[in-house]
């Protein structure tokens, strides 16, 4: 038996060392694995290290433009109040006549028309005031400015060139809106009808037209434009965007009180003429329309505002 013995843990000495052979052979082959991994834990750990300082750093970045933001925002704030207060007329609520029967098909009939109280700025939006707009909110500047702006001897001048959605968002800056057409023909007109802003009488003097200044002129050009509200400038220079949908045959159906225009449409109403027109196309019962997208050198606007109701 002892010699059995003997064998036995011979054999199992020699297989426990070729156990130990191949788990080193094994170990070997491994070891490379082992320090790839350990160099990646190595590098992950160091990224994760780096990703931290970097978001810190970016907290800490996104902190100073929050604090530069509402300080921006203040400004906005300041030369908003700026252009807010512009001078604005009264029209107070009542009923005034409409249309004319006697001119264009899209202008009869002639009818009474009864609008609540609003009020309209006294002349049409400035490059000068638009400008300020277009810095404090990164809205597109009208393609005619070069340079990024416009001439400097054109600032009290009209802005043009800008569409029908430009001025409902310039005029939503200034907390305000663009006219319907009957508000605006009625700021224009007064309440009896009368032909254009001063009288029936055209008076060349009072009026940019028929191309006599080669294009648009100073807002405050013309003294005797005013309307029976004291509203300026607003037949010729340039036409001016109404917020109504344009339908040629909209007074045949049209409400007495406080129309707004068709439900929709393919153009949009615009009003007063333009400084290349002629005196038939400067009356303040005179309808145009322009597709809304459309930005000429001859369309502006002039923004309006429903009071505040006294509680």
């Amino acid at each position: 038996m002892d010699w059995v013995s003997v064998v036995l843990i011979i054999g199992f000495a020699a297989f426990c060392v070729q156990i130990f052979t191949v788990f080193r052979k094994q170990a070997a082959l491994l070891q490379p694995t082992v320090d790839q991994l350990e160099t990646s834990r190595a590098n992950v750990e160091s990224q994760i290290q780096e990703c931290e300082r970097a978001t810190e750093e970016s907290l800490k970045r996104i902190e100073n433009l929050n604090q530069e933001l509402l300080a921006l925002d203040e400004q906005r704030r300041g030369l908003q109040e700026q252009v807010n207060p512009k001078e604005m007329c009264l029209i107070e609520a009542g009923s005034f006549i409409m249309g004319d029967d006697d001119e264009g098909r899209d202008e009869q009939p002639q009818h009474n028309v009864l609008l609540n109280a609003y009020s309209v700025d006294r002349y049409p939006v400035t490059n000068q005031e638009y400008k300020m707009f277009v810095d404090v909110t990164g809205h597109r500047r009208p393609a005619h400015w070069t340079s990024g702006t416009y001439p400097l001897e054109d600032a009290r001048h009209p802005i043009t060139n800008v569409s029908w959605h430009d001025a409902m968002a310039y005029a939503e800056w200034v907390g305000k809106r663009l006219l319907t057409e009957a508000e605006w023909e009625k700021a224009s007109r007064g309440t009896q009808g009368q032909t254009y802003p001063w009288g029936d009488a055209f008076r060349k003097d009072n009026v940019n037209s028929s191309n006599d200044y080669g294009g648009t002129t100073p807002i405050d050009e013309f003294p005797g434009s005013a309307s029976p509200y004291g509203v300026m400038d607003s037949c010729g220079n340039v036409m001016e965007w109404c917020s109504d949908w344009y339908f040629d045959e909209y007074y045949k159906m049209s409400p007495m009180d406080n129309p707004t225009g068709p439900q929709g449409g393919q153009y949009r109403s615009v009003r007063g003429g333009f400084y290349g027109e002629t005196r038939q196309a400067v009356r303040c019962a005179s309808r145009h329309f322009v597709p809304p997208s459309t930005m000429q050198d001859h369309v502006g606007f002039r923004c309006a505002k429903t009071p505040i109701e006294k509680t």
